[in-house]
């Protein structure tokens, strides 16, 4: 899945820390990178064919350099205008199944290294959108990526993730769920700890191996601060969300759990579409 990403690039200095998260992507089955820059509408009035130049020239040193590290297949794309919606529209045209930004730990996910923001960002894409955490300090060696989290109130907004989250099963030793009442949206009969269990058993038999995968269900708390603790006592790498249609909703969603989790887990955090035809990209 995901075997075809399109990367959000800038040249921070924060730009090691991004590099050494796009190394880990053959773990999540990735087997072509597209780099993209954007310039932004801001710097048009300088000579565009000047500044395009530039920039694939740095593209291509980084492509070159990544190919040899990973073995990924790595090509590149420089655009001209709003930042997020040329993310978007290059994902489209180059066929990649999602996104990937740099999300900084300090500006919670509000800040996107390219001058645009991870928010618009959720809310205009089509397809999953993987934040890696970069705070600008010396990047580290990283594991491989393969202690998936999925976070899911059984709703239909967690479909998507919960789908994704099912196909990274058979690649890794196991996974979590975790799943923080009181369950108001999950759509069964019973009462709400009822259904939620019924929902994950049926995520259990989609799975196929009853190990699968463990499972925490609390009756109450903060779901943020619950993913994150749990994430962190299990050594998860990435956490899986789900995330609201294309309106006033996926603010409030960003706002809360999915901008909490992703301020203060210091881990990928994949945020899934509920409707997605690249969820099992």
């Amino acid at each position: 899945m995901l075997k075809h990403i399109l990367a959000a690039i800038d040249f921070s200095p924060a730009w090691p820390q991004l590099a050494a998260q796009l190394a880990r992507l053959p773990a999540l089955g990735c087997q072509r990178v597209t780099l993209a820059y954007v310039i932004a509408e801001a710097y048009t009035r300088a000579p565009e064919v000047r500044h395009r130049a530039y920039y694939e020239e740095k593209l291509a040193g980084i492509a070159t350099q990544l190919k040899q590290d990973t073995g990924l297949e790595v090509d590149w794309t420089v655009r001209v205008g709003p930042v997020a919606r040329e993310l978007v529209a290059a994902a489209a045209e180059q066929g990649a199944g999602a996104l990937l930004a740099g999300s900084q730990g300090h500006g919670v996910i509000r800040e996107l290294l390219l001058g645009s923001t991870v928010l618009d960002l959720a809310r205009l894409a089509d397809r999953p959108l993987l934040l890696a955490p970069i705070n600008g300090e010396e990047a580290k060696p990283l594991d491989d990526i393969c202690r998936p989290l999925l976070a899911t109130d059984g709703s239909e907004a967690a479909a998507g993730a919960e789908a994704v989250f099912l196909r990274f099963l058979p690649q890794c030793a196991g996974g979590m769920v975790v799943s923080v009442g009181p369950w108001l949206e999950c759509p069964g009969p019973g009462d709400s700890r009822a259904c939620i269990e019924g929902h994950i058993q049926r995520l259990r038999e989609r799975a196929g191996p009853p190990d699968a995968f463990a499972v925490e269900l609390l009756e109450e708390g903060r779901p943020s601060a619950e993913i994150v603790r749990t994430a962190e006592a299990r050594g998860a790498d990435l956490i899986i969300l789900g995330r609201r249609g294309h309106n006033r909703m996926t603010e409030l969603l960003l706002g809360s759990t999915a901008e909490a989790v992703c301020r203060a887990s210091h881990r990928l955090v994949l945020l899934v579409p509920a409707q997605s035809a690249h969820s099992g990209a």
